[in-house]
């Protein structure tokens, strides 16, 4: 359910486990067109804090997830993208291993309690 037109629900995920959600994007090509994109991001929860990350990788571009939803390493401590193994802290986004030009980029929420809000696309908080 849509807020408003920034804003989206999203069930709060489970300790150690995480939801995704569509982001909406634009790109402006080189004649002046507008192409409309989707794009993903996730909502986890690590140690009983929430975060929010776009889904992807820093480094291929691809998304971090090896099967839909699934994010966290073997022994949970980490995050870790399925293309090349780069790992990164849950909470901070910070790179703690693999090939990461940067950290993920976190995107903004609203804890709500049961529900959380998101945002609906990129362009919702710049």
């Amino acid at each position: 359910m849509v807020q408003d037109n920034h804003w989206q629900q999203v069930d709060r995920p489970g300790e150690g486990q995480a939801v995704c959600f569509d982001l909406k994007a634009s790109m402006r090509l080189p004649d002046g067109k507008a192409v409309e994109l989707q794009e993903q991001g996730f909502l986890l929860c690590f140690q009983g804090e929430l975060r929010a990350w776009r889904n992807h990788c820093p480094h291929a571009g691809s998304p971090l997830d090896w099967i839909p939803g699934q994010f966290f390493s073997d022994d949970g401590d980490a995050l870790i993208c399925h293309t090349h193994g780069a790992r990164f802290q849950p909470l901070s986004g910070a790179c703690l291993s693999g090939l990461c030009p940067r950290g993920l980029f976190p995107l903004e929420f609203e804890d709500q309690g049961d529900v959380v809000l998101v945002p609906v696309s990129l362009a919702s908080y710049k």
